[in-house]
């Protein structure tokens, strides 16, 4: 088989390992991530200059910070972004001044794995594993949560009880039930918050570990001391929302696997390879190479892509184009996997070996676009990496002047503990998590499906909206728009006759017909020989005395029929003539879904700039920008996949993309927000942030308003959760807040932060306008 060194390649990874490790010249220890990349040629992916990676053991957001700060430190690296959601870094260097053998080393160092990308089937299954073990640590914080927190419960509520020597029984059963939840549930905050503080960028989960941590020392030193003021609820409270927080982050992440083994299901995995004896043999896929020729049966999906050294016909390309009509193709011409052969039978020679296909650049280069961070987080996060440092100096700062003031350690640590209890983000680690999932069930209820925080919020703040055209904007099938008759014969017969002839044809033109034929009441019965051709077919009645041509204008022309001028540009248009004379054609187009013009005339109204983007021709699309309200300036025609991406490039941020098809995967992993509508395609639904699972394109003006007030809610669990922040530990610094009274206040912030983002629930905030 041939060797491919593109990313695809890195894929075989477990073969990789087993190959032997180049002799180095200075004797440093081999890491597993050399072993990892042991059998990939070292100098050609020095000269490229660029690679996508997977890495391993990220638990977080956070961990992809602290790696992508670890891999552009790294000598000769100029650029690296690490997308937690992705499971994978984007790294580019200078070839000159590259040692990949210290990127390894630097990345295995601060606990994480960086090895080939891996296939979407095996990432599915990591992450997969990575939940259970979330759900089960979630579980047992959740089960001994429950009985911490009603311990602690009591003792709020009842000071003669907390005063009492049975209220210190209480208070240590309750840190006794939350043992597991601060141990075992917690383990992976501390491990990534260390991990994080090593690398320099310490996020939450630093922050989380310094809260839980306190917490735990303070109520030990209170149990110690016969006291019943102890703080096990909050450390519990935390770890339990945090855990769901860890489980939406890796919901994302499984949906962008699902999206890239989406988008390359969306080719056969066999193809039929004709050898050298000239007979066909199915094989898999991934054993053809550039040079082979593969036997394509018309009704048949294409497996490569590949150039016609045989046969004629016309595809259905709408996995590069999105074009709805059938593109003829002949000698020469090439076709791109996912193309499905609508007319006759095809040799294609292949031109790219299987990793390296256009269908499998795209699924790359969606690893590099997804998994953006939501600007709300990322302001939780920089919040977090201020405040673990102020907390921490904060502390010092107490225990220091309290002790120096009044000489009682033990009161000098209550203060300093007490600041750091302070810090402990309840609110702040609440404030997406809560909001996002009482957004996601409102929207669910009115078939708007949100899949992550970073795009509901792109959504809310658009700038710009782009939409594909064919199945987004349209319905993407073809309909009847005209038919013209001649003086040989009149509309409805011309339509009846054409109904005739392509009544057992399976292809989209003969569907439109049959359809407007059977509801003009025009349709004949599919009586007598049928024989099709690459562009057309043709039909002789049973008596041999009537004989039609169906098809283009060059499949009529090479029998000799001449036919009229005047063919408008803007649609597709079938020549019907009859025993050699022309008597009239059918004009077809996409229909215009009904409430588009709508939603684009709410955009407008709200100041959000929209445009059309599409793979059809110029002359196909005025038409429809015309119909929705979009002027020639605010349409770009003729765009492959990465086209599109350029154009969302030059759009104003946030810009979302609005599309249905597998050509418009990589636009909707590019933009800040996908939106996916209804009847959209596996890749583009997997890929999407958004999907609208029932109703039109008004629907997306629907999720738009419902992410703005959602992102509303956000703020203001934010600023709130900040201000209570900053506000407490400055009083707990100074010795005007006790640790009980410190908790009690983290309690009261983190239930106002339950309450507002309960308001989303009401489920109207989709039909509300800002």
């Amino acid at each position: 088989m041939r060797r491919a060194t593109t990313a695809r390649k890195w894929a075989a990874r477990s073969s990789a390992r087993a190959l032997p490790v180049p002799a180095r010249s200075r004797h440093r220890r081999v890491s597993a991530m050399n072993l990892a990349f042991a059998g990939i040629d070292r100098d050609a992916l020095r000269r490229a200059g660029r690679m996508v990676v997977s890495i391993e053991g990220m638990w977080c957001a956070s961990c992809a910070l602290a790696v992508e700060r670890t891999i552009a430190r790294s000598p000769g690296v100029t650029a690296a972004s690490t997308s937690f959601a992705g499971g994978s870094a984007l790294v580019r260097w200078d070839p000159d001044r590259i040692d990949l053998d210290e990127l390894f080393t630097r990345v295995e160092r601060l606990g994480y794995g960086i090895v080939p990308l891996v296939e979407s089937q095996e990432m599915e299954r990591q992450i997969d594993a990575q939940a259970r073990a979330v759900w089960m640590r979630l579980a047992v914080a959740g089960f001994f949560g429950m009985w911490s927190m009603l311990g602690s419960v009591a003792l709020y509520l009842d000071a003669g009880l907390a005063a009492s020597q049975a209220g210190w029984w209480i208070a240590l059963a309750s840190c006794l039930a939350a043992l597991p939840v601060v141990t075992w549930s917690a383990l992976a905050f501390y491990r990534a918050g260390w991990r994080t503080l090593r690398a320099g960028v310490p996020g939450m989960d630093a922050l989380v570990s310094t809260g839980v941590l306190a917490s735990c020392l303070l109520s030990g030193w209170s149990l110690l001391r016969g006291s019943a003021d102890v703080y096990a609820d909050t450390a519990t409270m935390l770890v339990s929302f945090l855990l769901c927080g860890r489980l939406i982050e890796l919901h994302a992440r499984r949906r962008n696997s699902v999206a890239v083994n989406a988008l390359r299901q969306a080719v056969p995995e066999t193809v039929r390879r004709i050898g050298v004896n000239g007979v066909p043999v199915e094989e898999p896929a991934n054993r053809v190479g550039p040079g082979d020729l593969v036997l394509v049966h018309a009704g048949e999906r294409v497996a490569v892509d590949g150039t016609v050294v045989e046969g004629e016909g016309e595809v259905d390309a709408a996995i590069v184009s999105g074009e709805s009509a059938p593109l003829p193709v002949a000698l020469g011409d090439r076709i791109v996997a996912g193309s499905i052969n609508l007319s006759s039978r095809l040799v294609l020679r292949v031109d790219q070996a299987w990793g390296q296909r256009f269908i499998d650049r795209i699924g790359v280069r969606m690893l590099e676009l997804l998994g953006t961070k939501s600007a709300a987080a990322m302001q939780a996060e920089r919040f977090a990496r201020w405040l673990v440092p102020a907390a921490l100096v904060l502390a010092a700062a107490s225990f220091t002047v309290s002790w120096a003031g009044g000489g009682d350690p033990v009161q000098a640590a209550l203060r300093a503990l007490s600041v750091l209890v302070a810090a402990c983000p309840c609110a702040v680690g609440l404030a997406l998590p809560l909001a996002y999932a009482a957004s996601t069930a409102s929207a669910a209820r009115q078939g708007i499906l949100l899949r992550d925080p970073a795009s509901l919020e792109a959504l809310a703040n658009a700038r710009e909206i782009l939409f594909d055209k064919t199945g987004t904007l349209t319905e993407g099938m073809l309909e009847v728009r005209e038919v013209l008759g001649s003086q040989h014969a009149a509309p409805a017969e011309v339509l009846g006759l054409a109904a005739r002839a392509e009544a057992d044809i399976a292809h989209p033109v003969a569907r439109a017909i049959r359809s407007a034929a059977e509801a003009a009441g025009a349709a004949s019965c599919g009586d007598g020989l049928v024989q099709r051709h690459p562009r057309g077919c043709t039909w002789r009645s049973p008596d041999g005395q009537d004989m039609l041509l169906v098809g283009s204008a060059g499949f009529v022309e090479e029998q000799g029929v001449s036919l009229p001028p005047g063919a408008p540009a803007d649609c597709t248009r079938v020549e019907v003539v009859r025993n050699g004379k022309w008597i009239g054609a059918i004009l077809l187009q996409d229909r215009i879904r009904e409430d588009a013009a709508r939603a684009l005339r709410s955009f407008a109204e709200a100041g959000i700039r929209t445009r059309l983007v599409t793979g059809d021709s110029a002359a196909a699309a005025a038409p429809v920008a015309e119909a929705v309200g979009l002027g020639p300036d605010q349409v770009h025609a003729h765009c492959l996949p990465e086209d599109k991406v350029k154009v969302l490039e030059r759009a104003g941020k946030p810009a979302v993309f609005v599309g249905d098809g597998v050509n418009d995967a990589l636009a909707l992993a590019a933009a800040e927000c996908g939106v996916a509508v209804q009847g959209a395609t596996p890749a583009a639904v997997a890929t999407a942030g958004v999907v609208i699972a029932s109703g039109g394109v008004e629907q997306v003006a629907a999720a738009w308003r419902h992410a703005r007030r959602t992102v509303g809610v956000v703020r203001q669990n934010l600023a709130f959760s900040m201000v209570y922040n900053v506000a407490v530990l400055a009083l707990a610094s100074s010795g005007m807040v006790t640790p009980v009274a410190a908790a009690g206040a983290m309690l009261a912030s983190s239930l106002s932060v339950m309450l507002n983002s309960g308001r989303l629930l009401s489920g109207t905030s989709a039909r509300q306008r800002t």
